[in-house]
């Protein structure tokens, strides 16, 4: 598994409203890769400021490979995306 870390580029909102359908529909057609995912935010009901994005990928460049295709990335939303290996270690499954 590999843990996708993007931070948003300031002043990105606008671009991520006008890709936020295209990204859906990405995460949509790979949800069988996604173990969990969701927005970061400052505050809880703040506006987005990036992602965490967690794969089952066998190798990072599998996951590296997945995160170059994400509309957010591709357009610009993203400042920066790190792709660190993970290991699930709670809850244990």
């Amino acid at each position: 598994m590999y843990a996708i870390v993007c931070f948003d580029r300031p002043g990105s909102a606008s671009l991520r409203d006008a890709n936020r359908a295209a990204h859906v529909a990405f995460l949509q057609q790979h949800s069988e890769t996604i173990v969990f995912g969701g927005p970061l935010k400052n505050t809880a009901d703040g506006p987005s400021t990036g992602a965490i994005i967690v794969v089952s990928c066998a190798t990072r460049e599998d996951a590296e490979a997945f995160i170059k295709g994400d509309p957010f990335l591709r357009s610009g939303v993203y400042e920066s995306v790190a792709v660190r290996a993970f290991k699930q270690v709670f809850p244990q499954k």
